[in-house]
């Protein structure tokens, strides 16, 4: 009787997996179909789909050797090494007897080899050499990112930088969520502007002009690169080369109100003052405290007689840097010049207190005490001018006014008679000699 039951049992057991196996004899078929597919997709370079294909077998069945054994390969071909090698190793494992597995893993050793060999290359500074092996780890492996940005910083040496843009370009473009890359190939654009802004504070505007050429060859699409051609440009006086150069910078970056100075100043120097005036006031609604554009408006609108515009100007530089002399030195100019002599006198004021050697405010200050009755103030205004710029005829006449003024007549025809020696100033001084004499 304990005999049947065995018997029976045993029986059903065996029938248990015989339903199991038929049962999984359609998945493994279907797997099987789904490699040789994911192989065939492989063998045409379509290796993302192939990888798509295999991860999902991989996932049912982690232990499938050939699964593995292709995925390796996928894995290789889109560039990642590590997990390549990690792969194949692991289906040598499972297989230790398959010459394939054993094929493609010393292939991949080779490939590394190569890697190693080009890195020492370029550390021996052999930068042709270097060259020469990443081509051909290109050329083997077109997808494997990393020797595109190792080529990049070789033809930097070499001074290549068109070809070493086109290779960070392409890793870039191969892996665009990889920070370091973009960031790499940025910084190499940088240091080559940082060490051209080093070359203009020396002067050196050839070289400077030379390292920023190579920035923008390297990234032609970098903003500061042209700004800076634009500034040599126009310290050297090619203001066509300069438009032109930070024509293109402000196409690349519109906001940036330094460029839109910098063509003020070339159409300025190109006699285009409505031009110039326009991008001045775009640098302003960009940035309303960019004092430097301020100080431009203010200057042209002074330049061109257009004072009832220079004013408003002026009052912005000296809002933003109330000790700017300059500001109130042409702000009393102007007024001097619309008789406003009350405001010339408040202006030139502040012009001398910020800027003590300032003699042409000097005399003007002088001129405007005078045409306001201060006279003392004019005359020692006069004085203290005189000793930066002894026998300065324009000041020696508002001298003499002063001197006038305060009933010292002997001392106000001397200054007027040596004003005459000035020929640009002998009528005007002859003419108020006559009312001492």
């Amino acid at each position: 009787m304990g005999s049947l039951m065995e018997f029976i049992t045993g029986k059903r057991i065996l029938i248990i997996g015989l339903i199991c196996l038929l049962w999984t004899l359609p998945l493994f078929a279907q797997g099987a179909n789904d490699l040789v597919r994911a192989n065939d997709l492989f063998l045409i370079g379509k290796y993302a789909e192939a990888k798509a294909i295999v991860e999902p077998i991989l996932e049912e069945d982690p232990e499938y050797t050939a699964a593995i054994f292709l995925l390796g390969k996928i894995c290789f071909k889109l560039g990642n090494l590590d997990k390549a090698r990690e792969l194949i190793d692991k289906a040598i494992e499972k297989d230790l007897g398959n010459q394939e597995y054993r094929d493609a893993r010393n292939e991949m050793a080779t490939f590394a080899s190569k890697l190693t060999e080009a890195s020492r290359l370029y550390n021996n500074s052999d930068y042709e050499g270097a060259r020469k092996v990443y081509q051909e780890i290109i050329k083997e492996n077109p997808n494997f990112v990393n020797a595109y940005i190792d080529l990049g910083r070789v033809c930097v040496r070499l001074g290549d930088l068109q070809t070493a843009a086109e290779n960070f370009k392409t890793a870039i473009e191969m892996d665009p969520e990889n920070e370091n890359f973009r960031k790499e190939f940025e910084s190499l654009t940088r240091r080559f502007i940082q060490e051209g802004t080093q070359l203009i504070q020396r002067k050196s505007y050839p070289a400077a002009l030379e390292k920023f050429k190579q920035a923008a060859s390297l990234n032609p699409e970098d903003p500061m690169a042209h700004y800076f051609m634009a500034v040599v440009y126009l310290e050297q006086g090619d203001a066509a080369a300069a438009l032109l150069s930070v024509n293109r910078s402000i196409e690349l970056d519109p906001e940036y109100p330094k460029a839109h100075l910098v063509k003020g100043k070339v159409l300025t120097s190109m006699n285009d003052i409505a031009g110039a005036i326009n991008s001045l006031k775009r640098a302003v609604e960009i940035d309303p405290q960019y004092i430097d554009a301020w100080k431009n408006i203010g200057y042209i609108y002074y330049k061109t007689k257009q004072y009832d515009l220079a004013i408003p100007a002026y009052k912005e530089v000296t809002k933003l840097e109330p000790q700017y002399a300059s500001a109130y030195a042409n702000m009393g100019a102007i007024y001097l010049e619309q008789k406003k002599f009350s405001e010339a006198v408040s202006s030139l004021s502040k012009a001398v207190e910020f800027n003590p050697r300032d003699v042409a405010s000097m005399y003007r200050l002088s001129q405007a005490y005078n045409n306001v009755g201060k006279c003392e103030q004019a005359k020692a205004t006069a004085q203290n001018a005189l000793k930066i710029r002894p026998n300065w005829a324009p000041v020696l006449i508002e001298l003499g006014i002063a001197e006038r003024c305060v009933g010292n007549r002997t001392a106000a025809r001397q200054a007027f008679q040596l004003a005459t020696r000035d020929p640009k100033w002998k009528a005007v001084a002859e003419y108020e000699l006559k009312t001492v004499q």
